[in-house]
């Protein structure tokens, strides 16, 4: 059993590597790439895309056209057209006036539906494909396989570990027992970090240097820094407004501690209730009981 645990954390500790190797290579970009992408300044609706893919695009295209009056959204989430669409506007800009003043009265959810599926967001995709900052599908789809992978290993590797732990409680520890579980435990929770990891930064559909470009329009224009199109696009239409309702609990629960801090301190003061003096344990204003005994 030891030289079969041992044999099995070997195998997956290299199927690990080979596929975090392989996710390194799908995520490099071409030098000519690289170049091109470093030179250009992105809009703010092709850092909606790398922040949020066609969803967030849609969504910030349909908040900024509110924002700007081109729009206007009644209860129940259903938006109206106000001006007549412009010739002049951004493509997926034009997409959603168009589609408003088509069917005025449409669903929001419906209107960014309709804009992610629009020849506009294909063409936004493919831009920022060819300045390689998105994945191309066919490497998405590969990655997607990596990663299932990563998922058996993960799995493969907690279950060899929880057999070590067994071994180890029935038959007692040895060095190659020992050995198996830290590799084991190791390259389980190595594997499900890099899925989690994954998931969670959109790393399966962009590229390496589409994560920096990212993670670089995130240094400069911080959460709760502004509402501005580039905020927007960042963080969602409701990012500031989210930040702002965070920040006023943070200062309610700040005022809270205060005065309770403020309270006690005051009751604990020795001028109300530590002399030999009746008067700072009779009134109804000082410590509410603070002094034990009477003072007769």
């Amino acid at each position: 059993m030891d030289l079969f645990l041992l044999i099995l954390s070997v195998a997956l500790a290299a199927i690990a590597f080979t596929t975090a190797s392989a996710f390194k290579r799908e995520h490099a970009v071409p030098t000519t790439s690289r170049t091109r992408a470093l030179g250009q300044k992105l809009s703010h609706y092709e850092i909606a895309y790398l922040a949020g893919g066609p969803e967030q695009v849609a969504g910030t295209a349909v908040a900024l056209l509110t924002g700007s009056g081109d729009l206007r959204v009644s209860r129940g989430g259903h938006v109206h057209s106000v001006h007549a669409p412009s010739v002049s506007r951004d493509p997926v800009e034009q997409v959603v006036l168009a589609t408003v003043a088509d069917r005025s009265g449409l669903p929001a959810s419906a209107l960014r539906t309709e804009a992610r599926r629009s020849p506009a967001m294909a063409d936004l995709k493919r831009g920022l494909t060819d300045a390689g900052l998105v994945l191309p599908d066919d490497r998405a789809r590969r990655l997607g396989l990596l990663a299932a992978g990563l998922q058996v290993v993960s799995a493969l590797a907690f279950a060899g570990a929880v057999a070590a732990v067994v071994t180890v409680l029935a038959e007692g520890p040895s060095p190659l027992l020992m050995l198996s579980l830290i590799a084991l435990a190791i390259t389980g929770t190595g594997a499900a970090a890099a899925i989690a990891d994954r998931r969670k930064s959109r790393r399966h559909e962009l590229t390496a240097h589409g994560v920096e470009r990212l993670g670089n329009a995130r240094k400069t224009h911080p959460l709760g820094s502004g509402d501005g199109r580039m905020h927007t696009a960042l963080y969602g239409p409701d990012a500031q407004l989210k930040a702002d309702l965070r920040a006023a609990r943070a200062a309610r629960r700040s005022r809270r501690y205060q005065s309770y801090s403020g309270r006690f301190n005051g009751c604990s003061s020795g001028h109300s209730c530590g002399g030999a003096s009746h008067h700072g344990c009779g009134g109804a204003s000082g410590c509410g009981g603070g002094c034990g005994g009477g003072g007769s």
